[in-house]
């Protein structure tokens, strides 16, 4: 969305009797023509003068623009073919008042919160979308009043459930969002509102995996240390998005809600709903189902079967992952993971699979040796533990390298001194001008197994 400009023919006075008329014509009774009489004369009385009264000119326009915005509720049961075009030119006349923003700020009011056109059209939605992004683009990109008009447009999408004008502004999310706030210069509880509401709007067209990201967003407005952070809003918040974290299947990284003071804020006021966070956050499937056993998910919110199982598969995703972390050589035995996962051993490789593709871990399935090979394991908790053993790990590949590197100088050596020794003991002869080595063939380098070290 970058700025536009309207190009409408016509003096203010001549545009301001057009819309005035058209108002009255869809409202039986709106009179506006009438009310904006005398301060239309005034405007033409001043501009025909040798040097025009420019503060008299703006107070009556403002006036003129006060009566028209008042009643242009009424421009929303225009019909369709004649919708844009009527607040395209009030949009024009809104543009030439100092007080754009707030005339800008009424019509999105009706833009926003009534209904456009009949009530069985199937258009309204995207004639007000469409004439807020208007709205939106004429503005500057340093306007504040961008931001308001933005939160109409979301406002629109969500009651109208238009998934395809918000499947449009995505694009526009992803882009443009940070540099918008940075522009309008938005405080914290502004910037909070702006990401709660997409994030509200995104879960509401299923979009889960971009709420998400955009909770974590207004979590992130909240300054740390701040009270804000316990307050009811803030923890209704965090709240939702600690279940929807937990209840995603996708989300396996639980450290952003781990450094939130609106999420800590929950061991208060819902140690139940932090006591499951920590076990997600580093214990295992036992642990879980011991929890279970003492707490309902009912109580936390999480009621529905398909949570449930959401739950039951992950824990178990993320067990397999911290063996697989912690496993010192490697390797870890089918019958190892049956028990932490509490399941039949003929089902191990169906679940190290689906921890795979979760991306949690990587490695082999050996059936032979009945073990899982580990290539890679993600940490869920990292701290100096993981740290230290972050170091071993690179303090034996760096033996190893060692190792390999002296091996190598070692039968170069040995290669540079035979080669020599052979090239010396073996006469020359001449051919047809060319010159022909005997002697033997060049000794073959002996063949050696050179152990890297992988760990």
């Amino acid at each position: 969305m970058s700025t536009q400009t309207l190009l409408i023919e016509g003096s203010f006075p001549e545009l301001s009797e057009e819309l005035a008329q058209y108002i009255d014509s869809v409202s039986e009774g709106a009179d506006v023509s009438s009310a904006i009489a005398p301060f239309l004369e005034t405007i033409r009385q001043a501009e025909s003068q040798d040097t025009p009264n420019d503060a008299s000119i703006k107070k009556a326009r403002d006036e003129v623009l006060k009566k028209i915005v008042t009643k242009a509720t009424v421009l929303n049961a225009a019909p369709e073919r004649e919708f844009s075009a009527a607040y395209n030119l009030l949009i024009n006349l809104a543009l030439q008042s100092p007080m754009r923003e707030k005339f800008f700020a009424r019509l999105c009011e009706y833009l926003s919160e009534q209904p456009i056109g009949a009530p069985s059209s199937p258009y309204g939605a995207s004639l007000a979308i469409s004439t807020l992004t208007t709205i939106f683009n004429v503005l500057s990109l340093d306007s504040e009043a961008r931001y308001h008009v933005f939160l109409a447009i979301l406002k629109v999408i969500k009651s109208t459930n238009s998934t395809q004008a918000f499947e449009a502004l995505i694009p526009q999310l992803e882009q443009n969002v940070p540099n918008w706030l940075s522009a309008w210069q938005l405080d914290e509880e502004d910037a909070l509102s702006l990401h709660q509401t997409i994030a509200d709007v995104a879960s509401a067209q299923g979009f889960k995996d971009l709420a998400y990201q955009y909770m974590l967003k207004a979590l992130e407005s909240i300054p740390p240390g701040s009270e804000a952070a316990s307050e009811e809003a803030s923890r209704n918040l965090a709240r939702k998005t600690l279940i929807t974290a937990l209840t995603h299947p996708a989300v396996t990284d639980f450290t952003p809600l781990a450094s939130s003071d609106a999420i800590q804020s929950l061991r208060s006021s819902d140690p139940n709903l932090m006591e499951l966070l920590d076990i997600f956050s580093s214990d295992d499937y036992a642990t879980y189902k011991e929890f279970l056993d003492e707490h309902s998910l009912t109580s936390l919110s999480i009621a529905d079967e398909a949570s449930e199982e959401v739950l039951n598969t992950k824990i178990r995703l993320l067990t397999l992952a911290s063996i697989a972390a912690a496993s010192p050589n490697r390797a870890v035995s089918y019958s190892a993971i049956a028990d932490s996962l509490q399941i039949p051993s003929e089902d191990v490789e169906m679940w190290v699979i689906d921890t795979i593709r979760a991306g949690l871990v990587e490695g082999k399935l050996s059936q032979l040796k009945q073990e899982f090979l580990v290539q890679r394991a993600t940490y869920r908790v990292f701290g100096e533990k993981q740290w230290a053993e972050i170091q071993n790990r690179l303090m034996i590949w760096r033996r190893s390298l060692e190792s390999v590197l002296s091996v190598v100088k070692t039968e170069k050596e040995r290669f540079a001194r035979e080669g020599m020794n052979g090239y010396e003991d073996r006469p020359n002869t001449y051919e047809g001008g060319q010159q022909r080595r005997q002697g033997g063939r060049r000794p073959q380098q002996q063949q050696r197994e050179i152990d890297v070290g992988a760990d």
